[in-house]
């Protein structure tokens, strides 16, 4: 077959348009248009001014600045300089830009002036999905996931570790103005040295004060205070725990999910999440969801009552699911409202024998059966072992709605619910690490991972939005 003409020196036949070289579908397009759809409004909640100053040389317009950011974070790309080579070299970038090429120190300082107020924007693209019926709210996921801060994890120290790090300090300190104090021509390339590990040692006796407070944690990483030593199916990690809540995406949209609420946590575990990640994903999307799906990672009997107590239906799992299948449980004791006893397997009554205090400090109710009763039982060495008091119940304030939620738990209606969890949240995470890079943060702090965590969500739902876009979702709405 013949073979085409090949030349690196081809003239354009016609006056190039970048347009034409950008394809109608592309995602850069449903970009360009969702920020141009920023009213003033929005762009002042951000804390931008699209105008500038009339004096000074021109700068950039924000629209293309936050367009390379939005389409980098959505591919995975969130370096400021990758960025400027992208703005040099590939056409999706170019057209954002309309050819113009920010570099990396112009990019970076609009990242890092507004990355808080682009928040906003995460509950901008929860309403545009709402608005355009692309997300089923009926239904809603939360989940959290461990990822590795910009921490070294042997920079993670305990009490001991950090004061064996201030006296090596301290040695050093005193070295550096021993050798100094002999010289008679100070060498100024000590300095250097020396200022770091004074700035070293600042940072020490800042965190070992941390440790040894009173209600401090155990241990601090000097790189970033605010990572915590986390415990992953991998091993342990130093980074942060961040939480997700997603919602289905309609099947004509090209299914998927959309992120209602993204957050950190300075907890190191998820218990306390469960309803600030409600509030927040009905504030971002002005509905609030029938029904949440979570993990056990999030039940507690505080949880449960207040939710109970806020109309909302949740189907997660009994952290004690396997001992309530024990026959001694005190789930099988049967509790009277009436008469305020329990009674056990066995038919024996135990009757409330005064208030006490669990662990945590809260109070609790104590029930006991008569005396001797337990002994003489034929369980009493599987229900309890002890011959002076017999087999004690603790009931807390919860309990009601423990029990309550033990009985919804075990229909069909809420084990078919709980099947669909998997498949609602576990790709949110996958698609954020594995796509959009989230698998390490790039900035430290909790204020600067939170909004770094917050925009890797809002570029996750501007990806869902643009699939819809591509297949034409948008038409029909």
């Amino acid at each position: 077959m013949p073979v085409r003409a090949f030349s690196r020196e081809q003239q354009w036949l016609l006056p190039p348009s970048l347009d034409d070289a950008l394809a109608p579908d592309h995602a850069a397009r449903f970009v360009g248009a969702f920020i141009d759809a920023i009213d003033a409004e929005a762009w002042a909640e951000m804390g931008i001014i699209r105008h500038g100053d009339p004096e000074g040389a021109p700068a950039y317009d924000a629209r293309a600045l936050l367009g390379v950011w939005a389409l980098g974070f959505m591919t995975g790309v969130r370096s400021s300089r990758k960025l400027e080579a992208a703005c040099h070299e590939q056409i999706p970038y170019l057209w954002l830009t309309g050819f113009q090429q920010p570099d990396h120190n112009t990019l970076w300082r609009f990242y890092q002036q507004h990355r808080d107020g682009m928040r906003a924007l995460l509950k901008r693209s929860v309403r545009t999905a709402v608005a355009l019926g692309l997300v089923d709210l009926a239904l809603q996921a939360v989940d959290g996931t461990r990822v590795h801060g910009n921490a070294a994890q042997e920079r993670t120290l305990d009490a001991a570790g950090l004061e064996r790090l201030l006296h090596r300090t301290d040695a050093r300190i005193a070295e550096l103005e021993s050798q100094q104090a002999a010289s008679d021509n100070p060498a100024l390339p000590r300095l250097p040295a020396r200022l770091r590990a004074e700035v070293l040692r600042a940072q020490v006796r800042a965190a070992l004060a941390r440790v040894t407070a009173e209600d401090g944690p155990r241990t601090v990483n000097l790189s970033d205070p605010d990572a915590k030593l986390l415990r992953t199916r991998r091993g342990f990690i130093t980074g942060h725990n961040v939480q997700a809540m997603a919602s289905p995406v309609a099947a004509s949209a090209g299914g998927g999910q959309i992120i209602t609420a993204a957050d950190l946590t300075p907890e190191v575990n998820d218990a306390h999440e469960l309803l600030p990640m409600m509030e927040q994903a009905e504030a971002n999307s002005g509905v609030a969801s029938a029904v949440t799906l979570a993990d056990a990672g999030y039940h507690s009997g505080a949880n449960l009552a207040a939710c109970a107590e806020q109309g909302r239906t949740v189907v997660m799992p009994d952290q004690q699911q396997a001992a309530l299948t024990r026959p001694y449980h005190k789930e099988q004791f049967a509790y009277d409202r009436t008469g305020d006893t329990y009674t056990c397997p066995a038919g024996e009554t135990l009757s409330f024998s005064g208030n006490t205090h669990d662990r945590n400090g809260g109070t609790v109710r104590q029930y006991r059966a008569a005396r001797g009763v337990c002994a003489a039982c034929p369980a009493f060495g599987a229900c309890t072992r002890d011959t002076r008091n017999g087999r004690t119940i603790r009931a807390g304030p919860h309990d009601a709605a423990l029990h309550d939620h033990r009985a919804w738990q075990a229909s069909a209606e809420a084990r078919a619910l709980f099947r669909r969890r998997c498949w609602l949240i576990e790709p949110v995470f996958s698609v954020l690490k594995d796509q959009q890079g989230a698998r390490r943060f790039l900035l430290r702090g909790a204020t600067a991972v939170r909004a770094e965590w917050s925009w890797l969500a809002t570029c996750f739902n501007l990806r869902a939005l643009a699939r819809g876009w591509q297949r034409g979702a948008f038409a029909s709405n």
